[in-house]
């Protein structure tokens, strides 16, 4: 497998006497690391003025990019030669760190069309159907704004009601985007400095998809931007705040981030939605202490945990890592309406080839033959040689729906080139896939499920016919209503319980720019995240005086649907789910809640073995509760014995128990009790193998119709300071060279010349390490100093790594020119004397201390000669 570089050159500084000097990311892209330009946080009490006096007396060369009040700190461009650590030894410097990019995430490809009903079914699985018709809420009244890449404010999806088009302007009637602006302008990628302005139309497409799923309308647009089929959004009377925070193209700056932040809050946005991309780390960043402080302040922050599930545990984003912050997972939409077709008394949904454009529409005669090999087992059909000795002239081929070896077109033409009258693919591992075919030949994708009671059916008699639906039919979707495959798991750096909760996000029709087909389904955690927004909208409309900010998390956490994998067993982890699909009509019509809103148990060396939780009766009558628990899988992702964390999880039934002082509690109206939990871990699960289990404790009210309440819990058995952190199995730490625009291995015994050579430490982090440092050591194994990057000393925390990115390993580094910082209160970079060195790469353990080197996973480069 090829291996490419993503290198970072990491620097994070905590100074005894000073401030602290943070990496963001911990592992980025170096394009992610915005060179020379910095966030501080000042002290409270700290003002601009203060700081700004501060930075002149050391002779800073700086200029200001933006200044924040909440935040209480400022965004800086440095000319002079100071570093971030040298802004942070400032006097009234709390943090710095480097101003770090952060992207669109990468949208999912989606599985359904625009015209698939399948693509606007969300609102039944979420009680916002009933909510909007029994209801009668729509957001009337409450403002949202998204942070993103704008929105086509002329959009018909954003119109008033009666007009028929959007606009933009807080005093527009026909206007529901009041407010907004435009930090970037279109030519920023990141890279290059912001040119802001008044309008925030979005010319790349996110941000629009973003808003129409918070509070577009398209059920009664004409014209021509008529949508494939009408669709609303959660909350379509929202007023909506639209903050532009990226280019056309590109990526935006935590500087420009925080600039919204603060302005969304200052335009008197109830909630925000960040459907941002970003890296798995510590909640120590800036965009997460903004996240807080304006949560607290009444704020909501909703944000998308990451599309990062393929790579298994530690993944959920940075964004929404804030204590009071959501952090939002996305769940698949559960019905479609698809054309069908019968066979031995079944029926089964399957979803024709686009190139091919109409009903299947063949006669009684085309019987089915499956594509069997000699053992039995169904074939893809990319091959012309795996139709030798098959008769399927004028028959329907039922073939193998894995297309990594060939795609949709190229197996319609060997069929129809082998005589089928059709072709039917059995999708693997479930539901159904879009697939092109080619025009005039049918074909169509069918349920994994489909195809295994079609092959039972065909065993037991192959004369059986099909039979073709006129009509499409109302069907559930195979693996609808679960959690998406992509959507990223936790834990968080701290053992956290993130994501907290999830929204429908898997194929999603909503709003696009009227220059790029002004409608798209798209799916992602940025469509489950503002899937949330616009759910909290309706609360506050329904609950006008009633709860605000964190009060409301809990109560939509308390209330959430609990989900299975497609035919699963067990309940799906905490760490996957959070406390389940939102559920807005149960969080609206609740009478009760439970405090905390989670449980964190930790490890066994830390566990929290007993919790105490309050049940708070809110309704009009006394009400009777048994309390109970339910595990969830359980994550096992070192079960190969390797230190990098396998992406193929494997689900266990490591089940805790729960033992708690009172199985019923009897609670007055507008009072509440106390429940003692006694948790234990499980004794299923092998700990040096470190599973992740959890699941809900729920309380039960005796009233029939009334809503069961619960809160999730988590933990991981094992001693978490022994998780692995460096991939060793795989050669790293490992000594490289830049030569040009490529990373080299560097020659055993290479002589180096710094003044000409640049020298990278690769590295791969399987799992989050409260510090992370790349030093030098002389031949007498004597300390000279932490490399010299070009952000600074190579330490500080850090998050896990992805493991492959476009099927090539993904690797970080620190670049390297040959000088060190002699110890963490330097100020300035020295060089070493010609000699023979050991570079010694060390990652801070989990839970630890920072005892050098007791809790440091440690692995040394030796002989590094200059």
């Amino acid at each position: 497998m090829k291996v490419t570089a993503i290198l970072s050159a990491l620097a994070a500084v905590t100074l005894v006497s000073a401030g602290t000097f943070h990496d963001l990311e911990g592992v980025v892209d170096p394009k992610s690391i915005v060179a020379n330009k910095f966030i501080i946080e000042y002290h409270d009490g700290i003002n601009h003025n203060a700081a700004r006096n501060a930075l002149n007396a050391r002779k800073v060369d700086y200029k200001v990019r933006n200044e924040y009040d909440i935040f209480n700190g400022a965004a800086i461009s440095v000319n002079s030669k100071h570093d971030g650590r040298a802004i942070a030894s400032l006097p009234g410097v709390k943090n710095v760190w480097p101003i770090t990019l952060h992207t669109i995430p990468t949208i999912q490809k989606s599985t359904a069309k625009a015209t698939d009903p399948e693509a606007v079914s969300l609102h039944h699985m979420t009680g916002v159907d009933i909510v909007h018709k029994k209801l009668k809420l729509t957001g009337k009244g409450v403002k949202v704004g998204v942070i993103d890449t704008g929105i086509d404010y002329k959009h018909p999806a954003f119109a008033a009601k009666g007009a028929a088009e959007g606009c933009f302007s807080r005093y527009g009637k026909d206007c529901r985007v009041k407010y907004g602006w435009d930090f970037v302008g279109d030519a920023y990628t990141g890279e290059n400095d912001p040119k802001p302005d008044s309008d925030p139309m979005d010319c790349q497409g996110h941000g629009s998809h973003v808003a129409g799923i918070v509070g577009g309308d398209a059920r009664n647009v004409t014209g021509p931007y008529v949508p494939p089929q009408p669709w609303v959004g959660v909350a379509p009377e929202v007023t909506l705040g639209a903050y532009r925070v990226f280019g056309c193209n590109g990526s935006s700056g935590t500087d420009v981030l925080l600039a919204a932040m603060e302005k969304a809050f200052n335009d008197g946005m109830n909630i925000i939605n960040m459907s941002l991309g970003g890296g798995s780390s510590y909640k120590g960043n800036p965009t997460a202490a903004l996240g807080d402080k304006l949560s607290k302040m009444g704020l909501t922050l909703i944000a998308s945990a990451g599309n990062d599930g393929v790579e298994g545990v530690w993944m959920v984003g940075n964004t929404g890592l804030g204590d009071d912050s959501t952090s939002v997972a996305s769940f698949t939409n559960a019905y479609g309406h698809f054309q069908t077709f019968n066979y031995a008394g079944g029926k089964y949904a399957y979803n024709p080839a686009s190139n091919f454009g109409k009903v299947i529409d063949l006669p009684a005669s085309a019987t089915l033959v499956p594509l069997f090999d000699k053992a039995g087992v169904l074939q893809d059909g990319c091959d012309a040689a795996q139709y030798a000795g098959v008769d399927v002239k004028g028959k329907v081929v039922l073939g193998l729906g894995d297309y990594t070896r060939c795609g949709s077109g190229a197996r319609a033409t060997v069929a129809k080139n082998a005589g089928a009258a059709g072709l039917l693919t059995a999708t693997t591992p479930f539901g159904m896939t879009n697939i092109g075919g080619i025009a005039g030949f049918p074909m169509g994708s069918i349920e994994n499920a489909a195809g295994e009671a079609v092959l039972a059916a065909y065993k037991k008699n192959a004369a059986n016919v099909i039979t073709w639906s006129k009509t499409p039919s109302d069907v559930s979707v195979e693996g609808g209503g679960a959690v998406s495959d992509f959507s990223s798991y936790g834990l968080d750096g701290d053992l956290r319980s993130k994501p907290d909760i999830g929204g429908p996000g898997g194929n999603i029709l909503s709003a696009y720019p009227r220059a790029k087909d002004a409608y798209a389904v798209l799916s992602g955690t940025s469509m489950s995240s503002p899937y949330v927004a616009g759910s909290q909208a309706l609360f506050y409309e329904g609950k006008k005086n009633g709860p605000r900010g964190l009060e409301t998390r809990k109560i939509f956490k308390n209330t959430a649907t609990l989900t299975k994998q497609w035919k699963g067993k067990n309940l799906v982890s905490v760490a996957k789910q959070g406390a389940g699909l939102i559920n807005v009509m149960n969080a609206i019509s609740v009478t009760a809640t439970i405090t905390p809103d989670h449980i964190d148990l930790l490890d066994t060396v830390n566990f929290r073995k007993t919790q105490k939780i309050t049940i708070k009766n809110f309704g009009k009558k006394t009400e009777t509760y048994t309390i109970s628990h339910t595990p969830a899988e359980a994550l096992n992702s070192y079960y190969d014995g390797k230190g990098y964390p396998n992406p193929a999880i494997k689900f266990e039934e490591d089940f805790a128990t729960v033992a708690f002082s009172q199985s019923k509690v009897k609670i007055p109206a507008g009072k509440s009790a106390t429940i003692t939990l006694t948790f234990a871990e499980p004794k299923a699960g092998d700990a040096k193998q470190f599973p992740i289990y959890s699941g809900y404790v729920i309380a039960t009210p005796a009233t029939e119709s009334s809503v069961a309440v619960h809160i999730p819990y988590t933990g991981l058995k094992g001693d978490v300071s022994q998780v692995p952190m460096m991939d060793v199995q795989r050669g790293y730490p490992k000594l490289s060279q830049i030569v040009g625009s490529s990373i080299l291995p560097a020659p055993a015994g290479k002589t180096w010349n710094f003044s000409k050579e640049t020298a990278v430490v690769l590295y791969r982090l399987g799992s989050h390490s409260p510090d992370f440092s790349a030093s030098v050591y002389d031949n007498k194994n004597a300390f000279k100093g932490y490399l010299a990057t070009t952000n600074g000393p190579a330490y500080g925390f850090s998050g896990r790594q992805k493991n492959l990115k476009d099927g090539q390993i993904v690797q970080a580094g620190y670049i390297w020119n040959g000088q060190v910082f002699t110890s963490k209160n330097s100020t300035a970079p020295a060089s070493l004397p010609s000699g023979t060195y050991s570079v010694v790469v060390a990652a801070q353990k989990k839970f630890t201390k920072g005892a050098y080197p007791a809790d440091f996973e440690v692995f040394t480069i030796p002989n590094v000669k200059w």
